[in-house]
């Protein structure tokens, strides 16, 4: 599958509250179905935004707000307040390493990122990696078919095949969750 990397230069595209819109963190979180996790890794954060909504859902809970950036590494640690107070923790990381203790998390999220992943069974491989037994893994990404925006149709998958992905990084109970209206929405537990 081709990928294409979002174009740091466009950041604050990223820090639109309209994405949630179309990306509703409160559908997003009911899916997940962990009701009180500790600790939430988000790979692929960006600016922070859908992890700063996370850390709102899960007011116990400390997020792990990963990106392959410093740029957005930085900008979260510049303008998320949650940053200051320890609620979101900004972690710069490579697409298939990411510098986090194994089994460090009851949720792991990936919103509109697998499009852009280069070596995506390395990702969810860490994902894996990442969360405890009977950890949930949340994947958002772009659905095939005609939208108002988004990534060109040549590197958007399947609910099928992001299913194919998951369960091949050995995920269990691999979800697909119809309530978004342009991305698939998926769910996948670590045995």
């Amino acid at each position: 599958m081709a990928h294409g990397k979002f174009d740091i230069r466009k950041l604050e595209r990223l820090n639109d509250p309209g994405r949630f819109e179309s990306l509703d963190p409160a559908r997003m979180w009911d899916a997940i179905g962990v009701p009180s996790p500790r600790e939430i890794v988000e790979i692929g954060a960006g600016t922070g935004l859908f992890a700063s909504r996370f850390a709102a859902l899960a007011p116990g809970a400390v997020v792990y707000a990963v990106d392959t950036e410093a740029v957005m590494v930085e900008w979260m640690r510049a303008n998320r307040p949650e940053v200051a107070d320890g609620r979101i923790v900004p972690v710069l990381a490579t697409e298939t390493r990411i510098p986090l203790d194994d089994r460090v998390a009851d949720v792991a999220v990936m919103i509109n990122l697998h499009h852009e992943l280069a070596e995506p069974a390395g990702t969810y491989a860490e994902a894996h990696r990442l969360l405890r037994d009977g950890g949930a893994l949340l994947v958002v990404d772009w659905a095939p078919g005609n939208t108002e925006h988004g990534p060109p149709q040549a590197i958007r998958a399947s609910a099928e095949a992001l299913a194919a992905v998951m369960a091949a990084a050995g995920f269990a109970a691999v979800t697909v969750h119809p309530s978004l209206k342009w991305h698939s929405m998926l769910t996948g537990l670590r045995p």
